[in-house]
């Protein structure tokens, strides 16, 4: 078991306003700080407490003669000793130098937060699991296999196509898309998404195709509710997992980061972690006495079918596959041109690609020369249409592009 940790520190003073000229001053200037130290002595600019058991070691950097960047007196300082006491001088001894004019300063090395990190980073972990088994028990057994295409939002399917890629032995196997899905994502499922309309052109819509009726305006009142109030209103939501979830996502950004960390995030994750685990867990216990009825029921098949047929996600290797398609048709036509919102609604609109996903991923290819935006100007045209089509030369930074050249080559087919 680790006994000793060490907290490293690089300091300076970029504004030669200091008085700490040399490792000595610094030396004598932290010993005199009382509110530090139980009984200090100085043994060759190093600080021991025999009480404390720590040692602050202090080493000046010397400076180059002519310096560009007017930077003087540079400190390193190394402080070693218990968890608990390490833990507790570093923001004391971080105060001192900056109340002294060492005005910048770095951490180099902190085993303190290393070790918080290491304790946190389980019990996220087993919460994130528990979240996601839930959530995929709770909406396969209530939704089917379809639950995902009315649940998950554009962003939610973009982000888990881009990483597919990331496991592959296990996807072939399973349906691993609730694992690709970001920490805040997947607390989103509970408390902010609403599984049948999930999207601005969603509620659009439907709006537009409402009955002007009050009986059909309470109707789509209840089927625009999030998933917090329609599902997990008695087991999530009256018990504040939403405000629990972002602090401890919070939290995870810093693990996920290798930040610094004080004991009150151990305490706080800690506590944050027990209490989204009894209300995952309650929850969990009662999925089965949420029952829908028959009107819901119905409600939700409708919105499943329509979230098939607007809310996939298209892939780059599809997408070209489509373009590759689109692009030998238009050269059997006497205009031979593809056009671009003609080719994303009227063609991967109508077999279920959503379009501003399709948008933002041919501009990706744009910019990264795969495939070329033109203006079009037919003879019957008064403007110009906006086309789409694959670049007529490869150059030598497009010579090794995989997919651009499997494009050109199943064009001469």
């Amino acid at each position: 078991m680790k006994t000793n940790y060490t907290f490293e520190i690089l300091t300076l003073d970029s504004k030669g306003q200091t008085t700490i000229k040399s490792d000595k001053n610094l030396a004598f200037s932290l010993m005199s700080n009382g509110g530090i130290w139980s009984n200090p002595k100085i043994r060759v600019n190093k600080i021991h407490d025999d009480v404390l058991k720590i040692n602050l070691g202090i080493s000046q950097i010397s400076q180059e003669e002519e310096q560009d960047f007017n930077i003087k007196n540079t400190f390193i300082l190394k402080l070693e000793g218990d968890f608990e006491v390490v833990e507790h001088l570093r923001i004391l001894i971080l105060q001192h130098l900056e109340s002294v004019g060492l005005d910048q300063t770095y951490v180099l090395l902190d085993e303190v937060s290393s070790e918080i990190s290491f304790k946190i980073y389980p019990q996220i972990n087993k919460v994130e699991n528990l979240l996601r088994k839930y959530v995929m028990k709770f909406f396969v057994t209530k939704l089917g296999p379809s639950w995902w295409n009315v649940t998950a939002d554009s962003e939610m399917k973009k982000k888990v196509n881009a990483r597919k890629n990331n496991e592959s032995l296990f996807s072939k196997h399973i349906d691993n898309r609730a694992y690709l899905i970001d920490f805040g994502e997947l607390g989103k499922v509970v408390h902010s998404q609403s599984s049948g309309f999930i999207s601005r052109e969603d509620i659009v819509s439907k709006v537009l195709d409402l009955d002007e009726t009050e009986e059909a305006i309470k109707t789509l009142k209840t089927e625009l509710e999030s998933n917090y109030t329609k599902f997990f209103k008695d087991t999530f939501k009256s018990n504040n997992f939403q405000q629990k979830w972002e602090e401890l996502e919070k939290i995870r950004h810093k693990v996920a980061h290798n930040n610094l960390f004080s004991k009150n995030d151990l305490h706080r994750a800690s506590d944050l972690c027990k209490e989204l685990t009894d209300i995952i867990s309650t929850a969990n216990d009662s999925i089965e006495t949420i029952q829908f009825n028959l009107e819901e029921k119905d409600t939700l098949k409708e919105n499943i079918t329509y979230g098939l047929e607007t809310y996939d996600v298209i892939t780059k290797d599809e997408l070209l596959r489509k373009l590759t398609e689109s692009v030998k048709w238009a050269q059997k036509t006497r205009d031979n041109f593809v056009g671009l919102k003609h080719f994303v609604t009227n063609y991967l609109g109508s077999i279920g690609y959503d379009y501003q996903s399709s948008y933002d991923l041919i501009n990706q290819l744009e910019s990264e020369g795969i495939i070329e935006l033109w203006d079009y100007q037919g003879a019957n045209n008064l403007y110009p249409v906006k086309a789409i089509r694959f670049p007529e030369k490869i150059n030598g930074t497009l010579a090794g592009n995989e997919a651009l050249l499997k494009a050109k080559s199943e064009l001469k087919k």
